[in-house]
Order: C-alpha cells, then sequence, then structure tokens
C-alpha cells in the first residue's frame, strides 16, 4: 500500500491548494497579470501592491478568487487579450482595448505631477509658465495634453531617454529641470533610488500635470467575463461608497493619499 499513499500525496500536490483552502471553485478562481510599478502594483509588495488589493478584495466581496502574475507590460496584456489569462490590471482605457476587453469602472484615480530640484524656485499653471525649461521625458510614454502641447509647439526643450530612473538622476544631476511623473510612483522611485541627502534635493510641484482613471481589463475571449465584470464594478462601487478603497490607500500611503483619490463614486466615474 505504500505505493498507494505515494500517488495520492503526488495528486494532491498537484491541487491548487489555496484554491482548497478557500473553499472557491476553480471556476471561480480568476488569473490576473500584472507589471511592476510600486507601491499600485509590485510582487514584492504587500498584497501585490495598492491596486491588487484594492482589486483582490472587490472580487473577494463577489465571491471570486484571484491569482496574479507578473510579467512586463507588453507580455501582461498580450496574455490576457488572447485569452490566456483571464485578464489584467491596471490600465488606461482606449478603443483599441475595449475591442478586446471588457473594462471595469476606475481602480485607482492616479496624477502626474513635476518633479523638480529644490533649490530651483518653480511655479506654474499653464504652459507658457514651462518655457525655456529642460524637461525630462522617458520613452514610450503617453504624458497627455500639456506635454504633446509642450512639444509640438516647442514651448520648452525635452530629452527623451529609455527609463525613469535615468530621469531622476539627470535631474539630480541638474540636465534636465523638469520631470513629469506619477506622484506616489515616483516618491517611492525616488526612496528606493537615491540616499536620504539626494532624495531631500528633490521635490514635486502640486499642480497636476495629468490625471489617470486606471481600470482592471477582463479579456472578451474568455467566457463568463461579461458577467464577472459585472461583479467586480458591483462591488468595487459599493466599496468607495462605503470608504473600503480610501481605507486601502491609507493603510498604504499614510496621510499621503493623492486628493483625486478622495472623490465621490460619481465623480470617479
Amino acid at each position: 500500500m505504500a505505493w498507494l499513499r505515494t500517488v495520492l500525496l503526488a495528486l494532491a500536490v498537484m491541487v491548487p491548494a489555496p484554491a482548497l483552502a478557500e473553499g472557491v471553485p476553480q471556476d471561480r478562481t480568476l488569473h490576473i497579470t500584472n507589471g511592476e510599478w510600486p507601491p499600485y502594483l509590485g510582487r514584492e509588495e504587500p498584497g501585490y501592491g495598492i491596486a491588487s488589493r484594492i482589486v483582490t478584495r472587490a472580487f473577494e466581496r463577489a465571491g471570486y478568487r484571484v491569482e496574479y502574475e507578473f510579467h512586463p507590460w507588453a507580455r501582461s496584456l498580450y496574455l490576457a487579450r488572447r485569452g490566456q489569462r483571464d485578464g489584467t490590471a491596471v490600465w488606461m482605457p482606449s478603443s483599441e482595448r475595449r475591442e478586446d476587453f471588457f473594462i471595469s469602472r476606475p481602480v485607482i484615480v492616479t496624477e502626474y505631477v513635476f518633479f523638480h530640484r529644490a533649490d530651483m524656485p518653480f511655479d506654474w499653471e499653464n504652459t507658457a509658465d514651462l518655457a525655456e525649461y529642460r524637461i525630462g521625458l522617458t520613452r514610450g510614454y503617453d504624458y497627455g495634453d500639456v506635454i504633446d502641447r509642450v512639444t509640438s509647439q516647442g514651448i520648452a526643450i525635452t530629452e527623451t531617454v529609455s527609463s525613469d530612473e535615468l530621469n531622476f538622476h539627470k535631474l539630480l544631476a541638474g540636465r534636465i529641470d523638469l520631470f513629469p511623473m506619477d506622484r506616489v510612483v515616483g516618491q517611492r522611485m525616488i526612496s528606493d533610488l537615491l540616499s536620504k541627502k539626494e532624495a531631500k534635493a528633490l521635490t514635486w510641484h502640486p499642480e497636476p500635470v495629468r490625471e489617470d482613471r486606471l481600470h482592471l481589463l477582463l479579456s472578451r475571449e474568455v467566457a463568463g467575463n461579461a458577467e464577472r465584470i459585472e461583479d467586480f464594478n458591483r462591488a468595487l462601487k459599493a466599496m468607495r461608497r462605503e470608504g473600503g478603497i480610501e481605507r486601502i490607500l491609507v493603510d498604504a500611503l499614510g496621510n499621503d493619499v493623492p486628493a483625486v483619490e478622495r472623490l465621490t463614486p460619481d465623480q470617479v466615474d
């Protein structure tokens, strides 16, 4: 009988343990792809990041369970678009994505600001105020209307490089004057990249360069996702109305929650 005991043990290992432990049927378990974007998304972040925590909690309210995978952004989108995974988080909507995905209500609302050296006096309200500044950009990013006008009209000098990290080092060295970046992500990056002395040399302006509503995408190639997105949206709206989303944000960010996140459900949508 020893051989039978060995076979049974092997079969038990093959069963997804978390699904058994939580008593959730496999058809109620969703596989969601993520990219690295701390503190909103990250393999090493608590709950896989703020956005992942919100997605997980909303699905739990709706009776689902979520498993996450982390890939480069392009592959995360590809796997979900093809229906090889149930969905991906979190993304800005577009006409192309609406063709391939069911798009949720906004999961998080973020803001881009200008980072600059603390010893450089800086204030701005409109694009004319940005004249003659050297603005660092990262290749592949969509920075929105403000930066589009700056570049198309030649209002300021722009320099494009391959990574956000490089732009922060250029900013610290005085090789650029301004760098637009998501405020929360930028602050985390500064903390991780730079020494405390270097970090104190940088600051940010509170006027938003852009505001983004970021969403969960569920693949149209996966049967049942139309119903799942409706379940998710109902739970997410209830979470925002009851303060559940803000509690997750405050737990992760303390008093540093972006003002754009302190909106009513109707304002967010």
